[in-house]
């Protein structure tokens, strides 16, 4: 499994890169965050399983509608959200100056760029 998460990233853009969201902490789950933060019914509806998947560009814009309705939160649900992510990425991390809201809006931002330009997109968690 390993080798085929290396062979994935190996074709990522490179950093800076339109397209491309990575999160990293020492202690927490970036991840493990943004799952718990919308909720498990929101999660669910997020592509792959536990933050991996690997999606074809017609699966992509098949799956965005409903990462869109996971993560594309507003108002209170946003400020709830947001504060949650804190709250893991402090509690059970060491990372209280994680940008809460880029973990938020990267995946959305991953899945648009690749519906609006025809590409698939990839994730996995570490």
């Amino acid at each position: 499994m390993e080798a085929l998460r290396d062979a994935v990233t190996d074709q990522f853009p490179p950093d800076g890169e339109e397209g491309l969201f990575a999160a990293m902490a020492r202690k927490a789950s970036p991840y493990s965050a943004l799952a718990y933060a919308p909720g498990p019914d929101a999660v669910l509806q997020l592509p792959g399983w536990f933050g991996d998947f690997l999606l074809d560009a017609e699966q992509v814009r098949a799956r965005l509608p409903a990462a869109e309705d996971a993560l594309a939160l507003t108002g209170t649900q946003r400020r709830e959200a947001v504060e949650r992510i804190r709250t893991w990425m402090t509690d059970l991390g060491d990372d209280p100056a994680h940008d809460a809201d880029e973990l938020l809006d990267g995946p959305l931002h991953v899945l648009r760029h690749a519906a609006r330009t025809g590409q698939g997109a990839a994730c996995h968690v570490r």
